[in-house]
């Protein structure tokens, strides 16, 4: 499956019937492996979402670069404060994969149609964990954010945190009244289409906002070295003493994000889910 062919998905999000003839598609056309994952959610989706989900809804596993629970959507699908990240988005790389492709799309319809099977997926998760909440996608609609954000009220031993570009959706929110769960914590994501404007400086005012995590311009050397996925990596030092001074350049303090939560701070830590880290700039080299 190509690029063009992911984004009918994208731009189909909310259409079940297309959605459908698009996997219809994959399975009768593209490759082996495609097919057996595209087979796998068409089934789910025909059984009305009912029985065993096709792919995992929330990540269990955690790896070194990301020790926690997880939660996915599907990309550009779900980011409508999306901007210049379009340019330099991780997500987009991982659908070469039909397992991450797929499992996006399934959480984004999940949420559209049986948001009821995300909450027990949600309400399953161990107690006191940590849950990343959209490594992939992003809050699209108010009452999708607050179905996130009861939920988390629900689950109050959990503690969540995240990165958004849907300032103008937390802002309406607000402006309801909402009581906000005092176990999130998100990061003004770099990238939105309203940076710059006055719906940023609002929303970092919010208080389940820890501050800006933003991608910052770099040497090609620490990119080419790798420098930005671990302390362990060649040159890591030097680059996050770079990014550091990049962001406190543009004002405030500024910390370098590693590359890994497993490494971030001291005993398992992490600055971006951190209240300790509030009104810190957070940044990562651009790659």
């Amino acid at each position: 499956m190509n690029r063009q062919q992911a984004i009918l998905f994208v731009n189909n999000i909310d259409n079940l019937k297309k959605t459908k003839a698009l996997l219809r598609d994959i399975i009768a056309n593209d490759s082996q492996g495609w097919q057996r994952y595209a087979k796998k959610l068409l089934k789910y989706i025909e059984s009305d979402f009912n029985g065993l989900a096709a792919f995992s809804i929330i990540a269990a596993k955690g790896n070194k670069k990301l020790p926690f629970y997880a939660f996915s959507s599907l990309a550009l699908a779900d980011c409508p404060g999306a901007g210049s990240c379009k340019s330099f988005c991780y997500s987009l790389k991982a659908w070469r994969y039909p397992a991450a492709f797929f499992r996006q799309l399934q959480n984004s319809l999940l949420l559209r149609y049986k948001p009821q099977v995300v909450k027990n997926a949600f309400y399953s998760i161990p107690k006191n964990k940590t849950l990343r909440l959209y490594v992939d996608g992003d809050f699209y609609s108010i009452e999708n954010l607050r179905f996130w954000m009861d939920a988390c009220k629900g689950r109050k031993d959990l503690q969540v945190y995240g990165y958004s570009k849907s300032w103008r959706i937390f802002l309406q929110l607000n402006a309801t009244g909402y009581a906000w769960p005092s176990n999130y914590l998100t990061n003004a994501s770099s990238g939105s289409i309203y940076a710059g404007t006055g719906l940023q400086n609002a929303f970092l005012k919010l208080p389940v906002v820890r501050g800006s995590f933003d991608a910052v311009k770099v040497d090609k050397r620490f990119i080419d070295s790798r420098a930005y996925q671990d302390k362990t990596r060649p040159l890591s030092k030097e680059y996050r003493a770079t990014v550091a001074r990049i962001l406190k350049g543009a004002g405030g303090r500024g910390f370098a994000c590693p590359g890994n939560c497993g490494n971030c701070l001291p005993a398992g830590r992490h600055a971006c889910g951190s209240k300790q880290f509030t009104g810190v700039k957070i940044g990562i080299g651009v790659h």
